[in-house]
């Protein structure tokens, strides 16, 4: 009869021990999401912030979107996150993630819940944060008149209106006229020639790094000039137009573009793609990563550039 109390306690203890493994896993430790706007209500044009704010261990790594271009209905203007310490209880911190939005169509709309991720070790918690409603008026009520006219109108001995315009339009047109034709006179005295695709990108790179953008922590405009540098070089020596496509056109494009190497058709759409946050909003790559970029530049341009003919006749 002893043994068996013996055993039923032993079958308790490992139950209760189960049960506290479980707990743990589960709440492999505490993640507070918060999410709001400093301006419920607002005009059509005028910018507002949307706040994510996640409390965890300071040791954490927090994911969460990184807003783009749009999030829903709002056209995203700027972006920055932090993490805060100061004034926190021991062990926690507080990350933040400011975006400024507006848009340009009324009505009452809602943010979606947005995915948050925090690691910390080998454990994960996800969650999401709660809607968040913003309502959008217009300027005016749309219930405005005209001044109605009291007298009537007096009557005018200057030249109709109309006139006028007509007048003007022609005017535009001969200065117009005159500025082509002086232009395809003149142009041509202090017109300096283009260089070829290969040597014009080297030079390009060149100046560039003379700027010294990746030194004074400048990735937006290193990477705005990089991205335009390769894309114009490409343009010109392959023949496709690609230098103002958007990203989703840039996917489309290079996978035509003849004689260029598949690998650097995937990482041009590629480095468009990762620098589009450092570009538009205010985001950093890691150094080594941006040296990375740098050097590619370098070698996009060795392996694609111009065998001369005395070379292709030998081969």
């Amino acid at each position: 009869m002893s043994r068996m109390n013996d055993l039923n306690v032993c079958k308790k203890s490992v139950a209760l021990v189960a049960l506290a493994f479980l707990a743990v896993s589960a709440h492999a430790f505490d993640l507070s999401v918060k999410a709001n706007v400093d301006n419920a209500q607002v005009f059509i044009g005028d910018k507002f912030n949307y706040e994510i704010q996640v409390t965890a261990p300071e040791n954490a790594i927090v994911d969460l979107p990184s807003f783009v271009g749009n999030l829903g209905s709002f056209e995203v203007k700027e972006m920055k996150n932090e993490k805060i310490t100061e004034g926190m209880p021991k062990g926690t911190a507080k990350f933040t993630w400011i975006a400024t939005l507006n848009t340009f169509v009324s009505g009452d709309f809602l943010i979606a819940p947005q995915e948050v991720n925090a690691v910390v070790g080998t454990d994960t918690v996800k969650t999401h944060t709660d809607p968040v409603a913003v309502k959008v008026s217009n300027r005016t009520n749309g219930e405005e008149t005209d001044i109605i006219e009291v007298e009537d109108p007096m009557s005018d001995p200057r030249l109709p209106q109309w006139l006028y315009v007509i007048f003007a339009v022609l005017g535009v047109a001969l200065l117009v006229f005159l500025g082509w034709f002086l232009h395809k006179k003149f142009a041509k005295r202090g017109e300096a020639p283009q260089l070829p695709p290969y040597e014009e990108a080297v030079l390009a790179l060149k100046n560039l790094r003379n700027r010294n953008y990746l030194a004074e922590g400048n990735q937006g405009d290193f990477f705005m000039s990089l991205g335009f540098i390769t894309r114009r070089y490409i343009e010109r020596r392959f023949e496709v137009d690609i230098l103002d496509a958007t990203v989703a056109e840039l996917k489309k494009r290079m996978s035509h573009v003849a004689g260029l190497p598949q690998a650097y058709k995937e990482s041009v759409v590629t480095l468009a793609v990762e620098t589009e946050p450092v570009k538009f909003a205010k985001m950093k790559l890691e150094g080594e990563r941006c040296k990375f970029w740098d050097e590619w530049a370098d070698r996009l341009l060795e392996d694609t550039k111009p065998v001369p003919e005395e070379e292709k006749a030998k081969k």
